[in-house]
């Protein structure tokens, strides 16, 4: 046996010891609370101190055989020898058979039996757990100890702090004999803890853990070695690393249930009142649940917190007190959760302090259990506490009596899940969807259960849902429901045929009068060309916290990117506010915005950051069918950046079947096309682009304002080596494009250069590149001026061609794109430059070497297109110097001018990091940020 700071008791019991073996009994009781090391203590001192020089006799109580008459004196007697032992069952045996307290007969019977052997022989007498042992036997031993002091008897028991046992009187009567010993154990501190620990583990983990061994167990013995037992299994799971903390596992568990059926009855109901009420217990509900006095609660709490059981007045760890709840079994644990309930419920406690305990009971039947659900449910929500209020009003929606309190408590549940993750609320949609049907919602409820199915892609329910709803609203409500209807049509365009309605019919613009309504249809729309509206008038307008609102702008600007430029001004800062404060589903709304203005200005990287972060705000299944538009964005960067394999992985990701009902799906298919033209597929590609062509003529939406899918058709076209079919598509799409989309005019132009003849190309993609320059995107610039320095290299204008397709690059290389990177680079080389091992282009010969590092900077750029006085700036020389080092850049080169410049000598400076002036040409603009 292990023990630790136990040496002065040892030594204390066995100078008693000595005493005893000249003649001097004595009684000595070892005091201390519940698995403090009482019992160890008295083995070890039996066994290593005291079995070679008296004769042990030895029993422990048992609650079992509390009611046993002479229990613990036949255990005792069952170490005795034969002869006293069947003496001592004849005088037991009689007083069996005499009513009330043992006679006296018997108890001079079995004193005599113990002083004749301890004539004989020395005597230990070891009791342990003497608290719970049987009135007969107590009355024996206090007969006993009034006789020992001049016997060889050492009479060694171990009992409780606590002032009110069973039976006081056997205490009292002890403590009044001068030759009985109190020997209090307490406690290991927390060097104690270590040594202990130390016994178990190495002294590294003993020394390591032994402060928060310490915490957990108050220094309580028993459970310090659980918690070393425990860490001891984890160490040996397979593959995985030591722990660095305590490791709270079932042992420990195991040992406070150990503990808790060491206690006397009282304190055991005590503790479990103490689990029961949890955090921060009030003593007087305690003692109240527990059925035992305030006085008595509160003695035995302090000698729970001496135990190392709990610390001011509650559970150390959250694993002690699940173990005591789980001690209860299920149906005692309910019934006390719900006596908690009502007594909390009957002194006017906080509504969240009943509602902790009717959902741990997981039941009720009181008639203000709902309510007080309900209110702790707003109470929680309005604290973030989210998983709280759900767990609220799951139990107050099972506990609702009627279909009206029923759908309401649904509608609130799904109200609440919403917040947390959308992908929840599909559980309630049928069963919403028939409440509102049925008119059993209220309020704003019926307009959330139509948000909830039009984002999950249950257009059919959505659509009859708003047609029943929309036959029996009247005033304020109908023109709501315009406002949803115009949602619908935005996500879901198939809808306008069954409506038979071709587009929403703006409402009138009054911010105050109009609502919601007014404001998302004249948004709607704004942008789509119906109705000039200031930014600054809708901006007024739409500043307000109604969720409709905040949804409809998502969706606007997820199924329209390219009209960002219209809808940002007024549609970012409002999703980033709701962002701010609402649930994953208005933070991934908001990032998936950004990640698009990003790719439209042809910042790839941030593209592809952005748009990973907006799938990561929330799971894949909560975005519904929107999350066609994170996805397609990711697709179109992991393309123009040449990651194809993070291409095809994003193509495997399953997607909502409603998908290609919606413009989401429409954004995904042409990514989807895209990828299959980067990797070789042009009938794959030219497939999904129709695909997209025949579902907007479907739906009717096939103006020169939507998806531009002909563009795309067409370079798939031309590909295949169809460029008559291809320039049909382009002309169409060019008849009535706004003169304001500068950027869906550049693509046109350029694949319309492609049908062309070479020498045709340069003036249409010119005039594309000047458009494109206009727009802001940088991809598709760079793919425009890539095209353009070919068309010159083709036709042989070699003069025009170097710094055109140098400038590609360049465009290439600031937003990533790598693919069209990858593709310039050998052409810029042309016969000036070799490939070399590292792939960067290198001068023939020495010709490089030749140049001095001043000579490289300038050059580099002027290569870059910067003129004399602006490089003078940069590098802070005169105008002059610069002239002087061109000239000799010239010479050695081998070249007339700065046009004729090899591209290497920019590539080679961004890359060897040498003049920082240099590397801003190079770098990406910064992460936007509305």
């Amino acid at each position: 046996m292990v023990l630790v700071e136990r040496e002065r008791q040892l030594a204390e019991l066995a100078g008693l010891l000595e005493e005893c073996l000249h003649g001097a009994g004595s009684v000595v009781v070892l005091r201390g609370p519940v698995a403090v090391g009482k019992t160890e203590l008295l083995h070890t001192f039996a066994e290593e101190v005291a079995s070679d020089r008296v004769r042990v006799l030895a029993a422990a109580g048992s609650p079992v055989e509390r009611h046993l008459p002479f229990g613990l004196l036949s255990q005792l007697l069952h170490g005795a020898d034969p002869a006293y032992a069947q003496r001592a069952e004849a005088v037991m045996s009689r007083g069996a058979r005499e009513e009330g307290t043992v006679g006296p007969q018997v108890l001079e019977g079995v004193s005599r039996i113990f002083l004749d052997m301890s004539a004989e022989e020395p005597l230990l007498i070891e009791i342990d757990d003497v608290y719970h042992a049987d009135i007969d036997s107590l009355q024996c031993l206090l007969f006993l100890a009034r006789r020992l002091r001049r016997s060889r008897i050492m009479l060694l028991l171990s009992d409780q702090n606590r002032s009110g046992t069973p039976h006081p009187d056997f205490r009292t009567e002890l403590s009044r004999h001068p030759y009985c010993t109190q020997i209090r154990l307490a406690p290991l501190t927390c060097d104690g803890v270590a040594a202990l620990l130390a016994h178990d583990l190495d002294a590294h983990a003993a020394h390591s853990l032994a402060s928060a061994a310490f915490a957990v167990t108050g220094g309580n013995p028993l459970l310090v070695r659980a918690l070393a037992e425990d860490w001891e299994a984890s160490t040996r799971s397979a593959g995985k690393e030591p722990p660095t903390g305590p490791v709270v596992g079932d042992r420990f568990t195991e040992r406070v249930v150990s503990c808790l059926h060491r206690l006397e009855p009282d304190a055991l109901d005590v503790a479990r009142a103490v689990a029961v009420v949890g955090e921060a217990p009030r003593l007087e509900l305690v003692a109240r649940l527990s059925g035992v006095g305030a006085i008595e609660t509160r003695a035995l709490v302090d000698l729970l917190d001496e135990s190392g059981l709990l610390h001011q007045g509650r559970y150390r760890h959250r694993a002690a007190q699940d173990a005591v709840l789980r001690d209860f079994g299920a149906p005692a644990r309910i019934a006390w959760h719900r006596r908690a309930a009502a007594l909390l419920h009957a002194e006017g406690g906080r509504s969240t302090s009943i509602a902790h305990q009717l959902i741990a009971a997981g039941q009720a039947d009181e008639p203000w259990a709902p309510a007080v659900l309900r209110e702790s449910a707003v109470s929680a929500t309005a604290s973030g506490q989210i998983d709280f209020a759900l767990d609220c009003l799951e139990l107050a929606h099972s506990l609702a009596d009627d279909d009206q309190q029923r759908a309401v408590s649904r509608a609130v549940l799904a109200e609440t899940e919403w917040r947390v993750d959308p992908a929840r609320v599909v559980r309630h949609l049928s069963q919403l969807a028939d409440a509102t049907n049925r008119g059993l919602l209220r309020g704003r409820q019926p307009l959330a259960v139509l948000e909830y199915l039009l984002w999950h892609g249950r257009v059919d329910e959505a659509a009859a849902t708003l047609d029943r709803i929309a036959a029996t609203a009247t005033g304020p409500e109908a023109v709501e429901l315009g406002a949803v209807r115009a949602c619908l049509e935005l996500c879901y365009p198939a809808q306008r045929r069954r409506m038979g309605t071709r587009s929403v019919a703006p409402a009138p613009m009054e911010p105050r009068a109009g609502g919601t309504a007014s404001l998302v249809a004249t948004a709607l729309a704004a942008v789509r060309g119906d109705v000039a509206v200031s930014s600054d008038h809708l901006w007024q307008g739409l500043h307000t916290d109604e969720p409709l609102t905040r949804i409809s702008l998502g969706l606007l600007a997820l199924a329209r990117p390219e009209r960002l430029s219209t809808v940002a001004p007024w549609c970012l800062p409002m999703l980033a506010d709701a962002a701010g404060h609402d649930g994953p589903e208005w933070r991934g709304l908001f990032t998936a915005t950004r990640a698009d203005a990003a790719l439209l200005r042809g910042d790839l990287p941030t593209a592809g950051r952005i748009a990973s972060a907006a799938l990561d705000e929330t799971s894949r299944s909560s975005w519904g069918v929107l999350a066609g538009a994170p996805l397609a964005c990711l697709l179109t960067t992991a393309v123009e950046t040449g990651r194809y394999e993070d291409a095809a992985g994003y193509l495997s990701m399953p997607t909502p079947g409603a998908l290609l009902e919606t413009p989401f799906g429409l954004r995904y298919l042409r990514a989807r096309g895209q990828y299959h033209l980067a990797v070789g597929r042009p009938y794959a590609a030219l497939s999904d682009f129709r695909t997209c062509g025949r579902l907007l003529l479907e739906w009717e939406d096939d103006g020169p304002w939507q998806l531009s899918w002909r563009i795309d058709a067409a370079q798939a076209l031309v590909r295949l080596d169809r460029r008559d079919e291809a320039r049909v598509l382009l002309e169409e799409q060019l008849v009535g494009l706004p003169m304001d989309d500068e950027r869906t005019l550049g693509r046109a132009l350029r694949q319309l250069a492609a049908t062309l003849e070479p020498h045709e190309r340069p003036p249409l993609l010119n005039d594309a590149v000047e458009a494109l320059q206009a727009a802001g995107d940088r991809v598709e610039l760079a793919h425009a001026l890539a095209d353009l320095g070919g068309a010159y290299a083709t036709t042989g204008d070699s003069r025009r061609a170097r710094p055109t397709l140098r400038r590609a690059w360049r465009a290439a290389q600031e937003c990533h794109a790598e693919r069209l990177a990858r593709s310039l680079r050998p052409g810029l080389a042309g016969t000036s430059a070799a490939q070399g091992a590292s792939g960067r282009p290198r001068l023939r010969g020495d010709l490089a070497a030749e140049l001095s590092a001043a000579e490289r900077r300038v050059g580099g750029l002027a290569a870059q297109g910067h003129s004399n006085r602006q490089i003078a700036q940069r590098l802070c020389i005169t105008v002059s110097t610069v002239e002087q080092h061109l000239t000799q850049v010239y010479r050695k080169l081998r070249v007339k001018n700065r046009t004729d410049l090899p591209v290497f000598l920019e590539a080679e400076e961004n890359e060897s990091g040498v003049d920082p002036l240099l590397a801003d040409a190079f770098s990406n603009s910064a992460p936007y940020s509305p």
